[in-house]
């Protein structure tokens, strides 16, 4: 498998999978809520984006269903 670009690294253990594939030659970055080691290249809470980001899709599908709702009349 060849990987082109640079990886990704999300929640539990995101710190020890950047290393290995940098350990590789692949360029990685990491996504953690907490920086408790020093290393993490990114702090955010991945799960308030998450849930912001499902909160915004239910809206907008209800949008549209209402809008469905409307166009039959």
């Amino acid at each position: 498998m060849e990987i082109n670009g640079k990886v990704h690294c999300f929640f539990e253990q995101s710190g020890t999978f950047k290393n290995e594939f940098i350990k590789l030659g692949i360029p990685a970055e990491d996504y953690d809520i907490q920086n408790n080691f020093g290393e993490t290249d990114h702090i955010v809470d991945l799960f308030d984006h998450i849930e912001r980001e499902y909160d915004k899709t239910r809206q907008d599908k209800t949008r549209q269903d209402k809008t469905r709702q409307y166009s039959t009349i």
